[in-house]
C-alpha cells in the first residue's frame, strides 16, 4: 500500500526527467510493491518531446486528468485543463497522438506501466484486444461536468457537490471531482477504502492550520486517520477511492 501523504505541495517539487527528451515527471505516491503509483507529468515540445507514433495498450489501467496545455491520443479529443480520459487494461489508444503545446496532466497507473505497441490497429476508437468490454469502461471526456453535471451530496461528512467521473461496478472504486463550499469542514476520522485527493482549485486546511497550497496531493491509506480537513474559500478537488464512499 502506498503511504500516507498529506498537503504535498506538488508546484514546489523539482521535474524528474523520465529518459525520453522532453518528458518529465513529479511521483506524486508510489506503492512499491505492485508499482501502482500517481505522478504530475510535464511534455515539452520545447525539450524536443515527440508523441508516440503507434498505438499501444498497457496491461493496467491508465487514468488522466488535463492540469495545463493541449494534447491528444487521436487528433480528436484534446486533453485540456479538466479533461478526463479512462483506459482500462489492454485497451488500445494513441492512434494519432498529437501535442500543441506544453502540457501537464497528472496520470495513475495500477503497476508498473508497460508499452505494447499496435502498428494495425483494428479501430480508430478505444477498445480492448482481447474484444471484452472491461468492467470500467474506456471513458474519455473533454468537459465532464458539461457532461454530468454536479450532485449535492456529502464528502467526509460535509455538505459538497460530485461529478463522479468513473467508477467500477464490481469493486465500487472509482473517481470524481467535488466542489466544497468555503467553510467546509469534515467530520469523518477515516474510511475503510483508500482516499486520494488532488487540490485543483482553492485549498484545503489541515487540523487549524493554514489553507494549504494549490495542487496539494494527499493520499490516505484504507482505515488511516484523516486529519480535520475545511476550506475557506470554494475549493474544487480531483478524489480517487478504492470502494464506493457514497456517491
Amino acid at each position: 500500500m502506498r503511504p500516507r501523504i498529506e498537503a504535498l505541495d506538488v508546484d514546489a517539487m523539482d521535474w524528474a526527467s523520465l529518459g525520453p527528451a522532453g518528458l518529465y515527471s513529479k511521483m506524486l505516491s508510489r506503492d512499491t510493491e505492485t508499482g501502482a503509483r500517481t505522478a504530475l507529468q510535464r511534455l515539452c515540445p520545447a525539450d524536443n518531446y515527440e508523441p508516440p507514433k503507434v498505438a499501444h495498450y498497457h496491461h493496467t489501467y491508465e487514468e488522466i486528468l488535463g492540469v495545463a496545455g493541449d494534447f491528444s491520443f487521436d487528433s480528436r479529443l484534446w486533453v485540456k485543463p479538466g479533461t478526463y480520459v479512462f483506459h482500462p487494461p489492454l485497451t488500445v489508444h494513441g492512434f494519432k497522438s498529437a501535442i500543441r503545446e506544453e502540457s501537464l496532466f497528472l496520470s495513475r497507473v495500477g503497476r508498473d506501466l508497460d508499452f505494447n505497441f499496435v502498428p494495425e490497429p483494428l479501430k480508430a476508437d478505444l477498445y480492448t484486444v482481447e474484444g471484452a468490454t472491461p468492467p470500467r469502461a474506456p471513458t474519455a471526456m473533454r468537459d465532464p461536468v458539461a457532461d454530468k453535471g454536479w450532485t449535492v451530496t456529502t464528502f467526509l461528512g460535509g455538505t459538497a457537490e460530485v461529478c463522479v467521473l468513473s467508477t467500477d461496478p464490481d469493486t465500487g472504486e472509482g473517481t470524481a471531482f467535488v466542489k466544497l463550499p468555503a467553510g467546509w469542514t469534515s467530520s469523518v476520522g477515516s474510511l475503510p477504502t483508500y482516499l486520494e485527493m488532488f487540490v485543483i482549485e482553492g485549498g484545503l486546511a489541515v487540523d487549524g492550520g493554514e489553507t494549504g497550497p494549490r495542487h496539494a496531493y494527499f493520499f490516505y491509506p484504507p482505515a488511516d486517520a484523516i486529519s480535520a480537513l475545511a476550506t475557506t474559500g470554494e475549493t474544487q478537488l480531483y478524489v480517487n477511492f478504492g470502494a464506493s464512499i457514497g456517491f
